[in-house]
């Protein structure tokens, strides 16, 4: 007889701690990102609606070029520009949002600065990068300005998002050293922190450029008109970022801690916020 599988239902909800006002920093803002940037705005517009404060600060130091038309969401006329620039302009203009930029690489010290000076507010870092040296950088910040209040809820939370060729994941969590499973959750029903992507995934933050195949070392544009890489992957990623927020801030029903998809397959799975799932995650990265 088949088992049925009650994971989900199992499941305990993700509960951030009280806060006054959510920040949220993107880094990067390439294929996944400028996807992933207009997504976060909708999030942030609904939420702003429930009365909850909200900002965006949107990391990249690269410009618009010819290439990154259409795989990223840039138009003809924001060649040139700064990414991370064009982006918060949009949002600020379309949404009346508050959304800042940075044409410049992430740097932990200067883009927490703000954080690190109101205890009243939460932090999620959006990572939409490509490399591990940005991720470990990402890492770092999460190590370092995690803190804890007496409950055990995390004043930081990390979601990465990556690709493939034609897959892709995204994963959401707070702590990025080792602890006790036990201690993640309160009771059966809520979760008040969880492993890093670093811990679930530590090859994120090994050199994988090196043994790329030569594929990688072709442009992003030529390699999704070579067939080699899906033209909506990034879209796919983005969207996923957009639901992991909306679930944890607006609908409180997020459950999940690692989304995994394949297009070319049309197949996704999901790992969930239970112990076992945690301590399964956790021990096949061994």
């Amino acid at each position: 007889m088949k088992k049925i599988d009650l994971s989900f239902s199992q499941a305990a909800v993700v509960m951030p701690k009280e806060h006054n006002k959510l920040r949220i920093i993107q880094v990067g803002a390439g294929g996944t990102g400028s996807f992933a940037a207009l997504a976060i705005a909708r999030f942030m517009y609904e939420l702003k609606q429930s009365g909850k404060e909200v900002e965006l600060l949107i990391v990249d130091p690269d410009v618009v070029e010819s290439g990154n038309i259409p795989r990223s969401n840039f138009c003809a006329a924001e060649i040139g520009s700064h990414k991370a620039q064009s982006l918060a302009k949009r949002i600020t203009l379309s949404w009346g949002l508050e959304c800042g930029y940075s044409n410049e690489k992430f740097d932990r010290e200067e883009h927490l600065k703000q954080s690190n000076s109101d205890y009243r507010s939460l932090t999620v870092i959006v990572g939409c990068v490509d490399n591990h040296l940005a991720r470990r950088d990402i890492h770092l910040a999460v190590e370092k300005h995690h803190g804890y209040r007496s409950d055990d809820a995390a004043n930081i939370w990390w979601i990465d998002g990556g690709n493939g060729r034609f897959s892709g994941q995204v994963l959401i969590g707070s702590n990025a050293k080792q602890t006790k499973i036990a201690k993640l959750f309160v009771g059966s029903s809520i979760c008040r922190s969880l492993p890093a992507p670093s811990l679930v995934h530590p090859e994120l933050l090994t050199d994988q450029e090196r043994d790329a195949s030569p594929l990688v070392t072709t442009s992003c544009p030529e390699r999704i008109r070579l067939g080699e890489q899906s033209l909506n992957v990034n879209q796919r990623v983005a969207v996923e970022i957009g639901e992991m927020l909306s679930g944890m801030f607006l609908t409180r029903n997020l459950k999940r801690f690692a989304t995994y998809f394949d297009l070319e397959t049309g197949t996704g799975r999901s790992l969930y916020c239970t112990p076992d799932h945690v301590r399964s995650a956790l021990q096949s990265r061994k």
